[in-house]
């Protein structure tokens, strides 16, 4: 069964702890999580819009009041 680098997805040959191609430690986590660079970049995004896309409608109806407000 072959093993798969779960940073640049390259074919591993197995019992291999470190990937050829870009380096990445294979079989062992360092940090404890099991959160790669796509998974970190991802939930950055979604953390983001989280908070922007609120934001932007609360600014939008702020306007939108004060518009009313003063015609």
């Amino acid at each position: 069964m072959p093993i798969w680098c779960p940073e640049c997805n390259a074919m591993l040959v197995e019992g291999t702890s470190e990937c050829p191609r870009c380096g990445s430690r294979i079989g062992t986590s360092e940090s404890g999580d099991n959160l790669s660079g796509t998974d970190v970049a991802w939930f950055s995004a979604y953390t983001i819009a989280i908070i922007v896309i609120p934001l932007i409608i609360g600014v939008g109806i702020a306007l939108l009041c004060l518009f009313l407000f003063f015609i």
